[in-house]
């Protein structure tokens, strides 16, 4: 029940126990500790309550609200005024018409914002925002410090909750496709259709069998069944064996991006055929004001700490790190101006980045960068909020600058950063898609990232910055 015609209406209870290992394509893997027998002593800790229903009071919670703040928007959302556009809970009247997601999100863009390195002013601006403690909590965790300034604190807020979303989605997709290969099963000849009958007579999950409860002992689970034919997504997870080796290919440049799985659904449709436009970032970005690009990092370390950080800030979600290698000799086919390199201490990296990330006009002399096929380049790491209050790209400094420790040294991150345009696109389709992988990073994962020393190497570029507010508790910061 999504749909109404009505303008007020609200919704029963809307969510239900579901099954860690029934979650999504990635959950049979991440949650493979956890027994397929129900009647485990672990399995209290075997399942977490979803939303059923998409649009719901519930998902306002889900997403990374306060209780009171749900309350408040599921209020505003129940009575939506007669005037102006309508939800897309009402009857298509061809007008314009407001998605869930972006009423929420909406939300938070008239509140207050920062990008200081104050974590009270943080507090305060999540506070505002109506988030829950604990999702502020994830958002402030001191070992994505470094990488949490290089956004502001609305975009991460917005980041949290859209991320969260997806990952809802993703999970009610996944359920739908295991309900349907579940009935198909128990449809064929001599299928036996006794616990799919029994399942939807007793009520579990309106989300569908496929999420309610395990298979029998010692059998794959559904989603690991599903995960097993979904092409691109790699059974094995980030740091397997297949996962580290795929970090270095004699002749080729690897790239990475670590990201929420649910923000790159229809990567790979049913037949394994790849959409490369679900890769691109939009505007505006280190290289673009206005149009969207497709951006990898030369740096797995890079990808990491996005793809840790998305993890932290997670519910239920699956974060990857998608793996792209493209051959040597693809590149060097490419000459200026369809190639273009800009590096961080040139007066040209500052301005560009300066123009593109503040949407201010883009001189002559620059636009080469918008019409080259690739652009290799340093990574900035400060959010548009700051580079809006820099009256010139000459106030540009070092601590714009993502940087990775190699070999005793701090270095620019590098960033690959293909057009979003017709030619970008056919490069990457016939020089990448081939070797294209896309590696889970479940939260053991996260665990033993944060058990390691790689967050450190981050670390250490605040402690030179003499940032090192909120960095005592994590003990190892000086080391």
């Amino acid at each position: 029940m999504e749909a109404q015609s009505s303008h007020r209406w609200t919704l029963p209870t809307c969510k239900a126990r579901a099954y860690l290992r029934r979650l999504n394509r990635s959950s049979d893997e991440e949650y493979r500790y956890i027994p397929l027998t129900p009647e485990s002593p672990t399995a209290r800790d075997a399942f977490v309550t979803i939303p059923t229903v998409r649009i719901s009071s519930e998902t306002l919670i889900y997403v990374g609200l306060s209780e009171a703040r749900a309350a408040e928007l599921w209020s505003r959302w129940t009575n939506w005024p007669d005037s102006g556009p309508s939800r897309e809970t009402d009857a298509d009247d061809e007008g314009l018409q407001v998605e869930f997601i972006d009423f929420i999100t909406g939300t938070l863009s008239n509140r207050v914002n920062t990008a200081e390195d104050d974590d009270n002013q943080w507090r305060a601006c999540l506070n505002a925002y109506g988030i829950a403690v604990d999702v502020q909590d994830a958002i402030l965790d001191p070992h994505f410090k470094y990488l949490r300034l290089s956004e502001s604190c609305l975009f991460w807020a917005k980041d949290t909750i859209e991320m969260r979303y997806a990952g809802l989605e993703d999970i009610q997709r996944a359920s739908r496709k295991r309900e349907m290969e579940l009935y198909r099963a128990a449809s064929r000849p001599g299928g036996d259709d006794s616990e799919y009958a029994a399942d939807r007579h007793q009520g579990r999950l309106p989300l569908g069998r496929g999420l309610s409860m395990p298979t029998g002992q010692g059998q794959r689970s559904v989603s690991g069944l599903q995960q097993q034919n979904t092409s691109g997504i790699e059974a094995e997870s980030w740091g397997s064996v297949s996962g580290i080796a795929a970090r270095n290919a004699p002749g080729h440049v690897v790239l990475f991006k670590g990201i929420d799985q649910g923000r790159i659904t229809g990567l790979f449709d049913e037949a394994g055929a790849l959409d490369i436009g679900t890769l691109l970032s939009s505007a505006p970005s280190d290289f673009s004001g206005t149009r969207s690009l497709f951006y990898f990092t030369l740096d797995y370390e890079v990808a990491e700490y996005y793809a840790a950080f998305a993890k932290r800030r997670a519910e239920c979600e699956s974060v990857v790190i998608v793996c792209l290698r493209i051959p040597n000799t693809a590149l060097e086919s490419l000459s200026a101006p369809e190639i273009q390199r800009i590096y961080w201490p040139s007066s040209e990296w500052k301005e560009l980045v300066w123009r593109c990330r503040t949407n201010e006009p883009i001189p002559l002399r620059l636009r080469k960068y918008r019409q080259a096929v690739l652009t290799i380049g340093s990574i900035s790491r400060k959010p548009n909020y700051t580079y809006r209050t820099i009256r010139s790209f000459e106030e540009v400094t070092e601590r714009s600058l993502l940087e990775v420790r190699r070999s005793g040294r701090n270095v620019p991150a590098i960033q690959y950063v293909f057009s979003g345009q017709e030619e970008g696109r056919e490069f990457l389709v016939e020089h990448g898609v081939r070797d294209l992988k896309v590696f889970p990073f479940p939260q053991s994962e996260l665990e033993a990232w944060l058990a390691s020393d790689r967050w450190t190497l981050f670390i250490r570029f605040l402690v030179r910055d003499n940032k090192v507010t909120g960095l005592s508790a994590l003990g190892r910061w000086s080391t």
